[in-house]
């Protein structure tokens, strides 16, 4: 196609297909797979509110009807209200099925007014979605299953919205949107938060011998955010561990902060863009960058797809600049 299309937003959105209906997968055919049966319409988002009864007209007089009725049961306005209003053509999105497949979607026109009673619909935005599959970033991940998260939510991580943009080229064959190159040059750098805290906790499993205790919680009398607990796998030499994880633009840490840990036998282990007084703790250990790098690439064949998909993205950066 001609010019690609220089992504406005800075985010996507993270959207539930879920109106006050019992018949959810009717309405996710509707939307996803082809079925609304609106004149040139194939794929759609929707939203709910459908009692306001608001048959035609622009999405404002939906919008208005909707807010006065809200008011008037003296409630808020639903932020998928506003998030429709604003939505522009090009926009992204991401929505999931019942099947927990995700679908990456291009916004194709404005909020439109459609009143369907069985499913709960108010009205739509129209869409072009594509299925991506069971396993996306855990950024993305993370905003659909977090508890009371609501219908909708911005995701406003730079590599989710480069990610974003890749996939839908990928999945649609048509190279719509150009892909910021200006981001660093590996990895590591760009993995957003989720992804780079389950990098760091495969590595001490894989290289420094540590199993992962599930739904481990740091202890509730310190302040600082620990992201797991550990213990080793030597039976000869039982050893406990705690991580945390900062990304480059975090602050650097403090070790001596960390000296509950330590007098509690605990190793801790700290990845960050840098670590002050290290040298007063006896069981902190900083993992670096390059070491860090280094097991990526000797261990990527059996890392987790939700970290080595973004190789892809960017390596684009890669080969653009080569």
């Amino acid at each position: 196609m001609g010019n690609k299309i220089i992504y406005e937003k800075d985010y996507v959105t993270r959207f539930n297909l879920k109106t006050d209906t019992k018949f959810r997968s009717d309405l996710i055919d509707l939307c996803l797979n082809g079925k609304t049966k609106i004149s040139d319409i194939k794929q759609c988002l929707a939203i709910g509110w459908s009692s306001v009864n608001v048959e035609s007209g622009q999405y404002a007089d939906f919008y208005n009807a909707v807010k006065l009725y809200v008011h008037s049961q003296h409630k808020r306005i639903n932020p998928a209200l506003n998030v429709f209003s604003y939505a522009e053509v090009n926009d992204l999105f991401w929505t999931r099925d019942m099947n927990g497949i995700y679908w990456i979607c291009r916004v194709k026109d404005t909020a439109k007014v459609y009143l369907n009673k069985t499913l709960d619909i108010g009205a739509i935005l129209p869409v072009e979605a594509y299925a991506f599959g069971l396993e996306v970033p855990g950024q993305i991940k993370a905003s659909f299953n977090r508890p009371n998260g609501g219908i909708t939510e911005k995701i406003k991580n730079i590599n989710i919205i480069e990610y974003s943009k890749f996939m839908f080229n990928t999945l649609s064959g048509k190279n719509y949107y150009d892909i910021n190159l200006n981001i660093a040059n590996n990895v590591i750098e760009n993995l957003p938060d989720f992804e780079l805290e389950e990098l760091v906790i495969s590595y001490l499993q894989i290289v420094k011998g540590y199993y992962l205790l599930s739904n481990s919680i740091a202890n509730k009398s310190t302040t600082v955010k620990i992201e797991c607990q550990l213990i080793s796998r030597d039976v000869n030499n039982v050893k406990k561990a705690v991580v945390q994880v900062k990304g480059p633009k975090a602050n650097e840490l403090n070790a001596s902060e960390f000296k509950a840990f330590e007098d509690e036998g605990y190793y801790i282990y700290l990845y960050a863009p840098g670590v002050k007084k290290l040298e007063e703790m006896r069981n902190v250990i900083q993992i670096t960058t390059e070491e860090l790098q280094e097991f990526y690439r000797e261990y990527k064949a059996i890392l987790p797809e939700s970290i080595t998909q973004f190789e892809n993205l960017f390596n684009i950066g890669f080969s653009d600049k080569n």
